[in-house]
């Protein structure tokens, strides 16, 4: 499942999310995080819910593509999830022993389980349809980062996936050499990683030198002087993403209060 994690990677498609100013998605994306914290009531999820679909479908990225990307951190879903059912006091749905399975307990942990979907979505997307250099300017700009913190941050997110690529590589060649990392138990399975996990370590701090040596190759200094070859600029699709935003937000507001 960690081969299939896409997180970071640029998915190139010609969308009306991949044309949007970064800045515009960056700040949709933080307000999505935070507004869907705030409560659990149905109306307000079938409002992020109607969002992140739309999402989906502005951005043209094959749903089967964004559910991969997931499945290496579904386990962490799940186990965050079931937690809810087990520890929440209510009415016991199931009882076995000293353990009680409670219906609000269910519910709640059927909320966790959807909000946490959504939240990896629309996160992802941020990703899937922004370019490495349009997100560390999106970054520099929105948070007053220093070109440094900006591009180290962009670095961090792009070799999440590259690491995923290289554990595949990695497996591929082990398994052809007769190791089966799919039989056996646990423990089994964890002491057979011991034949990735060293090679991976290197390989990654091989691919962080040699993209230091591209960058210095290139005079690479960042800071303020450095000219940008597509400087920022807001257009009318932009003025568009943050008006819907905007949209979002009184809707929000009112699905919280009324509900």
């Amino acid at each position: 499942m960690l081969r299939d994690i896409t997180l970071g990677q640029y998915y190139s498609a010609d969308s009306f999310l991949h044309r949007l100013d970064p800045r515009v998605k960056i700040r949709f994306t933080l307000f999505y995080i935070i507004v869907s914290l705030f409560d659990r009531n149905l109306p307000f999820f079938l409002l992020l819910t109607a969002i992140c679909v739309l999402e989906v479908l502005l951005s043209k990225v094959p749903v089967r593509y964004i559910l991969k990307g997931m499945r290496g951190i579904l386990v962490f879903i799940f186990v965050c999830s079931a937690l809810n059912i087990f520890t929440t006091r209510g009415e016991a749905f199931v009882s076995v022993g000293a353990v009680a399975i409670t219906k609000e307990g269910l519910l709640k942990a059927s909320f966790v389980f959807w909000r946490m979907m959504m939240l990896i979505i629309v996160a992802s997307l941020l990703t899937y349809t922004t370019t490495p250099t349009e997100l560390t300017d999106g970054l520099e700009k929105c948070f007053h980062l220093s070109a440094g913190v900006a591009v180290g941050i962009t670095i961090a997110l792009r070799f999440v996936s590259v690491l995923s690529e290289e554990l595949s590589r990695i497996m591929r060649a082990q398994e052809a050499r007769g190791v089966d990392f799919h039989q056996g138990g646990p423990i089994t399975r964890f002491k057979k990683l011991k034949t990735v996990i060293a090679p991976l370590f290197q390989n990654a701090i091989n691919r962080a030198g040699n993209l230091g040596d591209a960058m210095d190759a290139r005079c690479y200094t960042g800071g303020k002087g450095r000219t940008k070859l597509k400087p920022l600029k807001y257009d009318g699709k932009d003025i568009i993403g943050y008006i819907f935003m905007i949209v979002f937000l009184v809707l929000s507001i009112w699905l919280i209060i009324q509900f």
